[in-house]
């Protein structure tokens, strides 16, 4: 199968499987974990927006530790930083030192590992198999999907947050494991990614950071007042989203593979459209919630599929695919960082979370327009010296 034909990107399965398990087991816990510990709403968004924007200052330093070490080593690195965040979240009781801690290590850990993991797929992956790929990686997540929010639901429940946020730091360290048999790619000293390339990468994932600011994380803080900021409730709701996304992305996949990358992107814009609508008008009873918890998910792989094919394919056609991440990780951090602080005001301010759910909107308009016309725009770029 073509999913399985590339030895070292079946590594990356491994992993994915791994992080998989802390992303819907660990991060969609830990900011309504921050709910739980007393601190407000508005609060909450604002650290998110926060400690994304913050990130612009420690992505620079990928480069560097991947040109010295490998990107590899540079993503094994990031690994590790990841899994100690969750310990000392678990230590977190309101404002004070350690959230500060908490916030400046996340921004250091995710800006290393999400750099070098979008740089390593798009070095490791076929781009004839983009597709197949991509999509084996978003069905992976989702059957973790179905797991990983009740045992974490279930250990903060029943034990302590150490407890809970300790063992998904040790699954997160236990990702590397199987990158530690995967080639250390190295770094050209010299590339040089064009600025019209640049401009292109940044327009498009702060397209998606907006998106994400609304659609991702001002749902998760929605959703968990919905369902009576219960842990278990939470982990289910999640869980139930998840059974019912494992399917989707495969036959987007299989699109993107067939030459119709652009009909992936149309399809997978306009679902996502109509998922962020679901959210914005379902998202202040129980049962309507759930809802549109479970549409956003069956919509999630057939999104994430079609664009992150795109988006892989236009990093290994430049001179350094992790040279335009760090570009493009910097625009996703940007968008992020106003999605949620736009959040942050407008829930200060008295307003439902109706109207920060709809401003995923933008992102979803912009994201089409950016990504459609990657197609069609020529970007040219200075090579290595």
């Amino acid at each position: 199968m073509a999913f399985f034909k590339n030895r070292d990107f079946n590594l990356i399965y491994v992993h994915s499987a791994l992080q998989s398990i802390v992303m819907y087991g660990g991060e969609a816990f830990e900011f309504v974990y921050l709910l739980k510990a007393g601190i407000a709403p508005w609060i909450v968004l604002l650290v998110i927006g926060l400690m994304f924007g913050s990130r612009i200052l420690f992505r620079g330093g990928v480069l560097p530790l991947a040109k010295r070490f490998g990107l590899r080593n540079a993503l094994v690195f990031g690994i590790l930083l990841e899994a100690i965040t969750y310990p000392i979240l678990s230590q977190v009781t309101g404002v004070g030192p350690l959230l500060f801690i908490h916030i400046t290590t996340v921004a250091i850990s995710s800006s290393f590992y999400w750099t070098s993991y979008h740089a390593y797929v798009s070095l490791i992956g076929d781009a004839e198999h983009r597709g197949k790929q991509s999509s084996a990686m978003e069905f992976i997540g989702m059957m973790m999907g179905i797991v990983a929010p009740i045992m974490t639901g279930t250990l903060l429940t029943f034990f302590s947050p150490l407890v809970a946020f300790g063992t998904v730091g040790v699954i997160m360290a236990c990702s590397a494991i199987p990158l530690l048999y995967a080639p250390n790619l190295t770094i050209s000293p010299d590339a040089v990614v064009s600025a019209e390339t640049r401009r292109q990468a940044r327009r498009i994932m702060f397209a998606d950071g907006l998106r994400a600011g609304s659609f991702h994380f001002t749902w998760l803080i929605a959703l968990f007042i919905t369902l009576g900021s219960s842990f278990a409730a939470f982990g289910g709701a999640m869980s139930l989203a998840g059974i019912a996304g494992a399917m989707m992305g495969l036959m987007t996949g299989k699109l993107v593979d067939l030459g119709k990358g652009k009909r992936a992107l149309q399809i997978g814009f306009m679902v996502l459209a109509i998922a962020i609508l679901a959210r914005a008008f379902g998202y202040a009873a129980v049962w309507s919630a759930v809802a549109a918890n479970v549409i956003a998910v069956i919509v999630w792989p057939i999104y994430a599929t079609a664009t992150n094919s795109r988006i892989y394919d236009l990093a290994r056609q430049s001179p350094c695919p992790l040279r335009y991440h760090v570009v493009a990780e910097g625009g996703w951090d940007l968008g992020t960082a106003i999605g949620c602080l736009v959040s942050a005001v407008l829930v200060y301010l008295g307003f439902s979370y109706f109207v920060p759910l709809l401003v995923a909107l933008f992102g979803c308009g912009m994201g089409y327009w950016f990504l459609t016309n990657s197609f069609d725009v020529k970007t040219h770029s200075r090579p290595s010296s």
